[in-house]
């Protein structure tokens, strides 16, 4: 049982026990103001000074107004007391309602007395004070010199703070710590009862990051074939003016440039439009063997151009998958574009998909596993963690040359995330690479 149910059953206990006492209390107020009346008067008629009939009335109108005011003011009484019952126990439901409340907090909280003793922690706080911190002074369980130092502020006078500090270990985190005077809190020692509330941010600093990177990088991508598109209308406006092949060689590379501009704003305009619905799942069904015999087709001439042959293998009874048909014909492209691209000294790249049972909780188990397979000089493992990240690359240099923006594969890995699936990389160096995704089927 709870204090707070303690207390609650201590309030009405006491409430059914005063109605049989204020009334007993009453009665012997009443008989003893009735026996006094009844001596008074009983002495004034002795003594001649007034009559029996007015001694009579005298002593009933006397009684009767000492046992109404008597019942007036125990009844007084008595509603005071149901009162004062019914808020103690309302306070108690309050305070039961406010431990709940906190206990489920994902922010840590902490109270600590005047001597900077820990008087209250809830579940939230133990990964920074431990299991059984309440007691000990705050410096044995937090070591964050900037942390205490503030705490240190508040706790000797001073006003609110907000501060935030970085833990490095295990994994760097952030946080956010609101420091503040308790005055309500108990104050036996020599400073100001302080409440902490620590916030971990280190989500939204990822994100911030993760932003600030992603403009540097697509401004630096494009800062790139701008200059050189500068330098070369500037040649082509002065010295190669009348110049005929410089004017054709400038041309071809200045439309190159162009050319990997727009490339590079048509992938940042799709990343942004894949994010905005990611988190909608998809609702059509989609022909694996379509899209890539679709992809084939627009890929094939340039294979063809770089001398690297296309297999493609795949069962005829292949099921639907279910998915968008237009992402989905992104993420296939985008894989055997890498492939031919990057794989090329291989020669060669495989297309397979393949039926799988018993790896779904659909109504029948059964997923497709798609793979695109290159024979190139292959990818270290310490580099795949991060082939999905934006403007990523193994080799800029051959990116570039390639015509790659470093979003493609960002790209396969926001749609494959909308499909409830991810993209799985197996490559052994010079043997080449393995992309996969497993879809589920209709």
């Amino acid at each position: 049982m709870t204090a707070a149910e303690r207390d609650k059953g201590t309030g009405k206990g006491a409430a059914s026990r005063n109605a049989p006492d204020i009334a007993a209390v009453a009665i012997v107020q009443a008989r003893l103001l009735i026996a006094v009346a009844g001596a008074v008067f009983g002495f004034l008629y002795l003594s001649g000074l007034i009559s029996v009939a007015i001694s009579v009335i005298g002593f009933f109108a006397l009684a009767f107004g000492a046992v109404g005011q008597t019942y007036f003011a125990e009844d007084k009484r008595r509603r005071d007391v149901a009162r004062a019952v019914a808020d103690s126990q309302a306070a108690h439901s309050r305070q039961g309602i406010g431990s709940v409340v906190l206990e489920q907090m994902q922010d840590a909280i902490v109270l600590l007395d005047g001597d900077g003793r820990i008087i209250y922690h809830n579940g939230s706080a133990e990964r920074f004070v431990g299991l059984a911190a309440t007691g000990k002074l705050v410096p044995s369980v937090l070591r964050e010199p900037i942390l205490l130092d503030a705490i240190e502020r508040v706790r000797t006078g001073g006003a609110a703070e907000e501060i935030e500090y970085v833990s490095p270990v295990p994994v760097e985190h952030h946080y956010q710590v609101v420091i503040t005077p308790a005055e309500t809190a108990e104050n036996d020692g020599s400073g100001t009862p302080t409440l902490l509330a620590l916030h971990d941010v280190t989500d939204m600093k990822r994100v911030e990051q993760m932003r600030v990177d992603f403009v540097a990088n697509a401004s630096h991508e494009l800062k790139t074939p701008l200059a050189s598109l500068s330098g070369f209308i500037e040649t082509l406006q002065g010295p190669a003016k009348d110049d005929a092949d410089a004017q054709e060689r400038f041309l071809g590379i200045m439309g190159e440039q162009a050319t990997r501009m727009q490339r590079l704003i048509e992938d940042l305009l799709s990343l942004s439009r894949i994010e905005l619905r990611e988190h909608m799942p998809p609702r059509g069904t989609v022909s694996v063997s379509g899209l890539v015999k679709d992809v084939v087709d627009a890929i094939g001439p340039i294979a063809e151009r770089d001398q690297v042959t296309i297999d493609v293998a795949m069962p005829d009874d292949l099921p639907m998958i279910r998915g968008d048909w237009d992402e989905l014909l992104q993420v296939v492209q985008n894989l055997v574009d890498n492939a031919v691209k990057y794989g090329q000294s291989g020669g060669r790249v495989e297309i397979s998909a393949d039926r799988i049972d018993g790896l779904s909780d659909s109504s029948d188990g059964t997923c497709v596993e798609l793979k695109v397979r290159d024979f190139g000089p292959g990818i270290p493992r310490e580099q795949i963690p991060r082939l999905t990240e934006r403007f990523y690359r193994i080799d800029v240099t051959t990116s570039r040359e390639r015509g790659g923006t470093g979003l493609g594969l960002a790209i396969v890995k926001h749609i494959l995330n909308r499909h409830n699936t991810e993209l799985r990389c197996d490559s052994v160096v010079g043997e080449g690479a393995t992309f996969s995704a497993r879809f589920l089927a209709e």
